[in-house]
C-alpha cells in the first residue's frame, strides 16, 4: 500500500489459524512493528505479585519498543499489560497458542494463552509529531507545589490555597532564605488585576505574621505596562509557562498531591 508517497506494508486478517497466527506474529515482533490480536485468551502474570484472569475475548496491543497490554470490552485500561524492553517468546502447544513476555529487572512474565483468534493486524507506523500538553491553572499549581524548584531554586511549599481575607493563596512558601513567599499563579499573561491581588495577599499575611513577605507573580508574561507597577508596589516576576507544569506533571504521573506535602 502506497500512502503519501511512503511505502506502508500493513497486514490484516479475519479468523487465522494459530498456525498462521504464530507465523505472522514471530515476523512482525522481528520486525518491531505495532500489532494488535483480538481473540480469545486467558492470562496469567508473574513477578513482583501474581494474578490469573480466566478465559475471555479480548484486545492485545504488541508495539515496537517492546511493551504490550490486554484490553477488555469495557475500560480505557488495561487489565494487564508490561513496559517497554519485554522480552517476546510465541509459540504452540496443546491446541492453544502462547504469547510470552518476560522482563529481567524485575523479574516478571505475562503469558497470554489463545484458543482462537478473531483478527490479526501489523504495520510499522512512523509518528515523529512533538506532544503538547496544555494544563489549567489548577494543573500549574499542582506542577509548583509538585516541584517548586520550577519557580525558584530553594522555594519550599509550607501551604497551597491558604485561605486569608482577600481569598485563597495559589502558593504559600519559604524561599532559600526563609523568607514566606505568596505567589498568584496565572495561565496566560497577566496584569494589573493579578498584581493588586498579590500585593492585597502580601498585605494581609504580613498583617498577620508580622514577618517579611515575597511577593512573586508567576505567568508565561506580563501585559503592557505592568513591569512598572510590580516594581512600584515591591512585587516580583517568574515566568512559568503551562507547557513547564506540563512536563513536571508528565514526569510526576498520577501521585497525589498529599505526596508532596
Amino acid at each position: 500500500m502506497n500512502v503519501g508517497g511512503q511505502s506502508l506494508e500493513f497486514i490484516l486478517v479475519k479468523f487465522p489459524s494459530l498456525e498462521l497466527s504464530e507465523s505472522l506474529l514471530r515476523n512482525s515482533l522481528k520486525r518491531r512493528e505495532f500489532v494488535t490480536v483480538a481473540g480469545n485468551c486467558e492470562c496469567r502474570y508473574t513477578g513482583r505479585a501474581s494474578s490469573h484472569l480466566g478465559w475471555g475475548e479480548r484486545l492485545i496491543l504488541i508495539k515496537g519498543d517492546g511493551s504490550i497490554q490486554v484490553h477488555r470490552p469495557k475500560g480505557y485500561e488495561p487489565v494487564n499489560w508490561q513496559p517497554p524492553q519485554c522480552n517476546f517468546y510465541v509459540h504452540r502447544s496443546g491446541g492453544l497458542l502462547f504469547i510470552e513476555a518476560h522482563r529481567r529487572r524485575p523479574r516478571e512474565s505475562l503469558t497470554l494463552n489463545f484458543d482462537r483468534i478473531i483478527f490479526y493486524s501489523s504495520f510499522k507506523p512512523v509518528d515523529n509529531a512533538e506532544f503538547n500538553l496544555y494544563v489549567s491553572e489548577e494543573q500549574m499549581r499542582d506542577a509548583l507545589i509538585r516541584d517548586p524548584s520550577i519557580l525558584e531554586d530553594g522555594l519550599e511549599l509550607v501551604d497551597f490555597e491558604r485561605r486569608v481575607e482577600p481569598g485563597f493563596i495559589d502558593f504559600y512558601g519559604r524561599d532559600a532564605d526563609g523568607r514566606l513567599v505568596i505567589v498568584e499563579l496565572k495561565r496566560s499573561q497577566a496584569g494589573k488585576e493579578a498584581i493588586l491581588q498579590l500585593k492585597r495577599y502580601v498585605d494581609a499575611v504580613l498583617k498577620i505574621t508580622g514577618q517579611n513577605v515575597r511577593g512573586v507573580l508567576a505567568a508565561p508574561r506580563l501585559k503592557s505596562g505592568a513591569q512598572g507597577l510590580l516594581v512600584e508596589l515591591g512585587l516580583e516576576f517568574r515566568r512559568l509557562t503551562p507547557r513547564k507544569c506540563a512536563e513536571v506533571l508528565k514526569k510526576s504521573g498520577t501521585r497525589k498531591i498529599s505526596e508532596f506535602i
